[in-house]
């Protein structure tokens, strides 16, 4: 996989992306390294805080994503949901893993790539 022109050298996790290795059964920190093994994979504290409120909900995925989480740098941030996100990526020059179809027209929009899960649990990078 060619690095992107830009730096890009993190990939900002959103909930989806931690919690899509327990949908799709596949090993987060492999298909990383297949896709963007020159990025550090971190994790928004507005993450966290969304992947409690699940979890406090009783989703298994969220509560499972949490553990997976603490093995990642967090990044504070303020704000919450796609938002803070968003402005991180554009404040950093770093990608985002997302499934989330309207981030990722935002992220496109303002040239950030983003990797998505496909359907059979591997990753794949989309430049901007």
């Amino acid at each position: 996989m060619n690095r992107p022109s830009r730096a890009f050298d993190h990939v900002i996790l959103d909930s989806n992306a931690l919690m899509s290795p327990f949908q799709f059964g596949y090993n987060l920190d492999l298909e990383l390294a297949r896709v963007a093994p020159w990025a550090t994979p971190v994790v928004p504290s507005s993450v966290l805080a969304e992947l409690e409120k699940l979890s406090g909900k009783g989703e298994w995925r969220a509560k499972a994503a949490l553990a997976l989480s603490a093995k990642y740098e967090t990044v504070h941030v303020r704000g919450k949901g796609d938002p803070s996100i968003i402005g991180l990526a554009s404040n950093k020059n770093w990608m985002v893993m997302t499934n989330d179809r309207g981030m990722r027209a935002i992220l496109a929009r303002k040239g950030i790539p983003v990797i998505l899960v496909r359907e059979n649990g591997h990753l794949s990078l989309m430049e901007a």
